[in-house]
């Protein structure tokens, strides 16, 4: 935005994510001031904008950034705090972009994106930074993902404590998996008889080759890593029988 006015902010409480707070590292990189030589829109981003100082150093950042550190033409002269917050700050936009890229592919839980993101991000506060500015915006939400995971994996034949258990280990607490099952339950419907029964049928027809005892066994342990009940095995395992003999 060369040229446009220098933009003023009632507090730089106005950045989001927390850019002010210092960090170890920030200390490490010991950051020295400088003067804006270049603002642009980011031809490549959208939402983005590019900073250059003088000195040729670089940074990606947000207009809310910008307006609050009036870094908004050429010629404006940060201080050293101010650099430095545009560094924390565009290390957190690339973190919040890699995680985007990684959304888009995708629906993730906070959990999965944080194991993701610390393949490149070494600083745990960049990278909870990134997923606070996600979370705010309605990007990243795990109730969403435990609904919609919830209603995937029980028509696709996952008994309820299976999808549970998938829904833990994907980073959702407890209660808030088991309510994701019970409100796909009731807005969907789920017979885990039925759901056993006909998960059952389709996998031994795959086994039919099989000597019967081979065949029940692996039948059997199918349906436990599905979730199902011992009790409910039983009586699908009986009804398959049943089927096999009828006249």
């Amino acid at each position: 935005m060369p040229g446009s006015p220098r933009l003023i902010v009632s507090s730089p409480s106005a950045l989001s994510s927390g850019v002010y707070d210092e960090t170890p590292d920030d200390k490490a990189l010991e950051p020295i001031g400088g003067v804006v030589k270049l603002v642009r829109e980011s031809p490549r981003r959208v939402g983005r904008y590019e900073l250059t100082l003088e000195d040729d150093r670089n940074f990606l950042v947000d207009v809310d950034t910008l307006a609050a550190l009036g870094a908004t033409r050429t010629g404006v002269v940060l201080d050293a705090t101010a650099v430095g917050v545009l560094m924390r700050v565009s290390r957190v936009i690339a973190v919040v972009d890699r995680a985007l890229a990684t959304l888009a592919r995708g629906r993730r839980t906070r959990r999965e994106l944080e194991v993701r993101l610390r393949r490149r991000e070494a600083e745990p506060a960049i990278i909870a930074a990134a997923l606070d500015r996600l979370e705010a915006s309605g990007v990243l939400s795990d109730i969403d993902v435990a609904r919609a995971e919830a209603v995937s994996r029980l028509r696709r034949g996952e008994a309820p404590a299976r999808v549970k258990q998938t829904l833990r280990h994907k980073g959702i607490p407890g209660r808030e998996a088991d309510e994701a099952v019970v409100a796909a339950i009731e807005e969907n419907g789920f017979d885990e008889l039925a759901s056993c029964l006909a998960v059952a049928q389709k996998r031994s027809r795959s086994l039919a080759s099989l000597r019967p005892e081979v065949a029940r066994r692996r039948l059997v342990g199918f349906l436990q890593r599905r979730g199902f009940s011992g009790s409910v095995i039983r009586t699908v395992l009986d009804e398959i029988k049943r089927e096999r003999h009828a006249p």
